[in-house]
C-alpha cells in the first residue's frame, strides 16, 4: 500500500537489537507525558506491520554507535533485521554505523556495505560525543566518496538531541569537503532547521530529512521544501516518536506541494540514493 499510488521511504526508522533499543526506548519514555504518548511500541515486528498499515513501503533502519566498539556488532544486527523482513511488505533497507573512536573505522564501514549489504551509514554526534568532521573518519568519508554511500547525520551535542545553529557549519564544511557524498542532516537540524534550509543553498550536495523529534516537526515552510525537494526526505523516527508516518504525511500534505515534488520527497529521493551506492 503506497499513499496516493506513491511509493513511501519512511528513511529514519530505528530497528535497534536488545538492550540498547531498550535503553533508548527508556530514554524516550522518560520525556515524554501521557498527553502525548510514543506512537508504536518497541517491538520491531509491530513496528513494521504498523508502518505497513500506514503505507509504508521501505525503511531506513538506522543503528548508531555511541561509543567505541560496538559498531560491528550493531552493524552485523542490523544486517540480521534486514533478513528477518525479507517477506515483509515493507522493504527494510539496513544502515550501517561507526565511532570515531573505533580501531580501523573504514575497515567496518567497508565490511559493512561489501560483506552485509547495508546501504546508509549513520554518524550521532551527540550519543557518540564526537564532531562530525573528526579527522579520523576522514577515511569513512572517502570510502562514501567513492561508493557513493548516503550518510545520515545526527548533528550537535545536546543531551536532548537537538541541534544549534553554531554546530550547523561543520556539516557545510564538511559538504565541500566530500562533494561527492550525499550527506543528510537529521531532522533537518531541528531546532536550527531554518538555518539548516540557508545552509543547504550554499551546498549541494547537503541533504535533509525532515524527521520530527518526538512531538516536533521541523520548522519549515512549503517555500522552503518546493525549493529542495531533490534533496529532503521523508522519516518518522518510528518508534521513539509521538508523532507517527500518518501524522507527518498529512503534515507534508497540508504544505499543497506541487506533485512531482510531493513524489520525491515522499520516497523517491531516498529511493534514488540507495539505488545509486556501489558494491564489490
Amino acid at each position: 500500500m503506497s499513499i496516493n499510488g506513491f511509493t513511501l521511504v519512511d528513511s529514519h526508522v530505528h530497528l535497534l537489537p536488545g538492550r540498547l533499543g531498550e535503553k533508548v526506548r527508556a530514554f524516550f519514555d522518560a520525556g515524554v507525558s501521557s498527553r502525548s504518548p510514543l506512537a508504536y511500541p518497541n517491538n520491531h515486528p509491530e513496528v513494521v506491520s504498523m508502518l505497513s498499515a500506514e503505507g509504508v513501503d521501505a525503511v531506513w533502519s538506522l543503528p548508531y554507535a555511541h561509543k567505541p566498539g560496538i559498531a560491528i556488532g550493531l552493524n552485523e544486527a542490523s544486517a540480521l533485521t534486514t533478513t528477518q523482513f525479507v517477506r515483509s511488505p515493507v522493504q527494510v533497507i539496513g544502515g550501517a554505523t561507526v565511532h570515531p573512536g573505533d580501531d580501523n573505522p573504514l575497515e567496518i564501514v567497508t565490511d559493512a556495505v561489501d560483506a552485509l549489504g547495508l546501504r546508509v551509514l549513520k554518524l550521532h554526534c551527540s550519543v557518540g560525543n564526537f564532531s562530525v568532521n573528526d579527522v579520523r573518519l576522514a577515511p569513512v568519508m572517502e570510502f562514501a566518496a567513492q561508493r557513493r554511500l548516503p550518510v545520515v547525520v545526527h548533528l550537535g551535542h545536546n543531551v536532548n538531541g537537538r541541534t544549534e545553529e553554531d554546530e550547523l557549519p561543520a556539516i557545510g564544511e564538511l559538504a565541500d569537503q566530500y562533494p561527492d557524498v550525499p550527506l543528510i542532516l537529521a531532522h533537518c537540524g531541528h531546532h536550527s532547521a531554518r538555518a539548516a534550509m540557508e545552509l543547504m543553498g550554499n551546498h549541494p550536495s547537503l541533504y535533509a530529512d525532515i524527521t520530527p523529534v518526538v512531538t516536533e516537526h521541523p520548522d519549515i515552510t512549503a517555500e522552503h521544501v518546493e525549493h529542495f525537494g531533490d534533496r529532503i526526505l521523508f522519516g518518522s523516527d518510528a518508534p521513539n516518536t509521538a508523532l507517527s508516518v500518518t501524522d507527518g504525511v498529512r503534515w507534508l500534505e497540508s504544505m499543497k506541494l506541487d506533485e512531482s515534488i510531493f513524489e520525491a520527497v515522499l520516497g523517491g529521493n531516498a529511493m534514488r540514493l540507495t539505488a545509486r551506492v556501489l558494491f564489490f
